[in-house]
Order: C-alpha cells, then structure tokens, then sequence
C-alpha cells in the first residue's frame, strides 16, 4: 500500500474518531473492510496476500486504532488456519468478520450493564470526549430513570456538537463549560467519567487530546475517576509505539509568523484512574497482564 493510501486510511480514521466512539469506529471500519474483500479482484492463489495487505494498513494507522487492532491480529492467525487447510474464500473471511462484529455488539452491552451501576441520582457527571460512556452508558442510565447532570467540557464545534445532539435526543440534563472553567465546579461534580483508545502494555491510557489536564485537575481534587473499558482495546505495544500522530501547521497573527504543533492523542498513567469498568464488570490493575495474555493468545 502506497504512502499516500496509507495517509487517507489514517486520515479517515481520524475524522470517524472525532465523532464516534474508537468502538463504533471499529465497527464501521470492520463494514468497511467487509465491503473492499467482497470487492476485490485477485486470484485465489493470492487472496491471503491481499487480505494481510488491508490487515497492515489498518494496523499501522496513526494513531493505532483498538480494538481494530487486535482484530486484525486475530484475523491474521485466522486467515493462514485457512490457508494452511485450503479452506480460504471470501465466504470463511466474511464468517470471521461477522463472528468479530458479534463479539463487539456483546461487549458493548456488557459494559453498559456493568456501566450503569456507576451512575447515581444527583450525579453530576464530567464529560470531556467521545467514547462508550457518552454514545450508549449514559443514554441508558436515563431510560432506567436515573436523574444525573452532564457536566460538558467543550471542545471543537465537531466533537462537542455530537455529544449535545445525543444528550439532547435522550432528553439528559447538561452544561456546558470550557475546560479552563472546570476550576469552578469542584465543589459540585460527582465523577469524571472517560474512555480510551487504548490500554497500553506499560499502563498507560491513550486518550483524547485534553484529556489528561482533566483527569490531572479531577486526580488533584480527589473527585473519582472512572474508566470504561472494553479488554479488546489492551495493547500488546507500549506507550512509545502506538502511532501517535504529530502535526503541526503554519500561522499568521498581527504580522508574526509561527508555527504550532499538537498531538493526535494524549497519554494518561492507567494508575490515576480509581475504577476501571470492563465488560467483565470492576478489575484492577494486577489482573490486566493476565486479560492481556488472554487476549494475545488469541492471535
């Protein structure tokens, strides 16, 4: 795959993450590879060398996009099973892709079961990105009449204007600040509620851009710091090699010229978090090298 292939993959990728959780990312991309095998044209003597082509590519984008990532793994062990047996089609390909699909709606729901628990009546709630607290837990507490306060840190117009039209539709209470403001609300939030792009090796949370002066302000104030998630996004790499993404850009003000540069993703010590919430409900952090081992068996 070409440079500039390899770019508009990470680019979209990106753009999806900004709006969507990294798990309906997933999702979309898992559709989104689904459609280019069922479209490609090869013969079949070289079908495993075109999968494991596109399965590069989604594994080298910038940043490294879970749990996508460990899909792709398993599917590389899957697809030389196959071809070891003679058995590989598209047909066997496209059975992993909808068994991978399965799983994810399966953890997803587990999580928000589990999730549900951590919201109280008169919660008032920190939001600062989009991830599964906002897209399907926090939906779900209010159907089960939990009465809570979102408490929304604003960001880009794209990102806060996804989370206000879900908090609108679901008819859930909200305010909005910016994040330099949050000084002032300490005294009266409950929780800060986040997800991940992933869990490092070494424990270290990949998040949003923000992110970590949120957690670093709620982690000063003593208010409880809850993190949702799904074990598929546990990295086998460490902090240092997750692709994150530098960029920076050219500007003018008042007749000055500069430059600025800002990071696709934050990087967060897994040891702030007081809770972590997985679809396996509370676990610490001593029982993540053995769900990582578990999950790297797999592939």
């Amino acid at each position: 795959m070409s440079n500039i292939e390899q770019h508009t993959i990470d680019k979209l990728f990106r753009d999806l993450s900004r709006v969507y959780s990294t798990s309906a990312t997933s999702m979309i991309g898992l559709a989104s590879i689904k459609t280019a095998i069922e479209e490609l044209v090869c013969n079949d003597n070289d079908l495993a060398t075109e999968i494991r082509k596109l399965s590069d590519a989604v594994k080298n984008t910038q940043p490294r996009m879970f749990p996508l990532d460990n899909l792709m793994l398993i599917l590389d062990k899957e697809i030389q099973t196959l071809n070891d047996e003679k058995q590989l089609s598209k047909g066997s390909i496209d059975k992993i892709l909808n068994t991978f699909r399965i799983r994810m709606k399966s953890d997803l729901d587990a999580l928000v079961d589990h999730g549900v628990e951590w919201i109280k009546n008169d919660d008032f709630i920190v939001i600062h990105s989009i991830e599964e607290n906002i897209e399907h837990l926090i939906p779900e507490a209010k159907k089960r009449g939990i009465n809570f306060k979102i408490l929304v840190l604003k960001q880009d117009i794209v990102t806060t204007g996804k989370i206000l039209n879900i908090l609108n539709n679901n008819q859930i209470k909200y305010e909005v600040i910016p994040e330099y403001d949050l000084v002032h609300y300490f005294d009266k939030i409950t929780k800060l509620f986040i997800g991940t792009q992933a869990l490092t090796n070494d424990n270290y949370l990949i998040c949003d851009p923000g992110t970590s002066n949120v957690v670093s302000e709620c982690h000063i104030h003593n208010i409880p710091i809850v993190l949702f998630l799904k074990t598929l996004k546990l990295s086998h790499y460490p902090a240092t090699d997750q692709n994150i993404r530098k960029n920076s850009f050219q500007d003018e003000h008042d007749g000055v010229e500069y430059s600025f540069s800002i990071h696709s993703n934050d990087i967060i010590k897994l040891e702030l978090m007081n809770h972590i919430i997985t679809e396996k409900g509370e676990i610490t952090i001593d029982q993540i090298p053995t769900i990582l081992d578990q999950i790297i068996a797999e592939y």
